[in-house]
C-alpha cells in the first residue's frame, strides 16, 4: 500500500489540474457583459474558422470617423455548422454586416457575438444569449 500511496497522490494532483482548465474554458459570463449590447454596422475583414470558436474580425467607424477593428466570438464550427447552418464560406472579408456583440468587460473592442444581419438576412439572432447567462 505505501508504494501506491505517491502513485495515487500523483493522478488525484493530475486529475485536479486537468478539471481545473476544463472548467476555465466556458467563461463567457466571466468575459463578456450579457447585459450590455452593443450594435454596428462592419466589414469584415477576417473570418476565423477554428476551434474552439469562430471569430470574426470587422472593422467599424466609431464617432469620431476612425477605423476600428472588432472581433466577435461566437459557437465552434460544428454547432455554427448543424445548428446556425454556416459553412467556411458564410462570411468573406468585405462583407458588409450589421452585428450586435455583448461587450468585452475589459472594454476593449472585443464582443461574444449575438445577431448578424448579412444582404439584410438575419443569419444568426443569439440575443437571448444574456437572459440565459443570467439564469
Amino acid at each position: 500500500m505505501r508504494n501506491r500511496l505517491p502513485i495515487f497522490i500523483g493522478m488525484f494532483a493530475a486529475l485536479l489540474i486537468a478539471s481545473g482548465t476544463m472548467f476555465a474554458h466556458h467563461g463567457s459570463g466571466v468575459s463578456y457583459d450579457t447585459t450590455k449590447m452593443v450594435t454596428a454596422e462592419g466589414t469584415v475583414t477576417e473570418f476565423q474558422w477554428r476551434n474552439p470558436h469562430v471569430y470574426i474580425l470587422y472593422d467599424v467607424k466609431d464617432a469620431q470617423g476612425n477605423v476600428v477593428n472588432w472581433g466577435a466570438e461566437t459557437h465552434s464550427p460544428v454547432v455554427c455548422e448543424n445548428q446556425d447552418g454556416w459553412s467556411k464560406s458564410t462570411l468573406k472579408p468585405g462583407d458588409k454586416i450589421t452585428i450586435s456583440v455583448f461587450i468585452s468587460k475589459l472594454g476593449t473592442p472585443r464582443g461574444l457575438l449575438a445577431k448578424i444581419v448579412l444582404n439584410g438576412k438575419v443569419i444568426i439572432d443569439d440575443t437571448t444569449r444574456g437572459q440565459l447567462a443570467g439564469q
